[in-house]
């Protein structure tokens, strides 16, 4: 649990924009945990500059929270973060990645 401005937060709930938005990067769905963790590195790469500290924070506290799932945590994350974040997909009419197997 995090607690950030007086709310208790789970991992998935507070990381879930930033995982979010890699899982949509990679094109891929569910999103294989190398994958995943790739694309959220090579994301604070790219954003160094370009977000304050606490943002790139996010990213960073993201990427290890998915280090420390297995395969299979991460698959259900997949999920879990696109179902925290339907509504908003909705409305703003963002695609998401269809559902794609894949080899690990």
């Amino acid at each position: 649990m995090i607690n950030y401005q007086g709310g208790d937060f789970s991992e998935t709930e507070f990381y879930g924009r930033e995982i979010l938005e890699a899982i949509q990067l990679t094109n891929k769905f569910p999103t294989p945990k190398k994958v995943l963790i790739d694309m959220l590195e090579e994301m604070i790469h790219e954003q160094l500059d370009l977000i304050d500290k606490e943002e790139l924070n996010h990213y960073i506290h993201a990427k290890k929270y998915v280090q420390t799932l297995t395969e299979e945590e991460v698959k259900n994350l997949c999920f879990e973060v696109k179902d925290l974040y339907e509504d908003v997909l909705k409305e703003f009419e963002i695609n998401f990645p269809k559902n794609i197997t894949h080899d690990n």
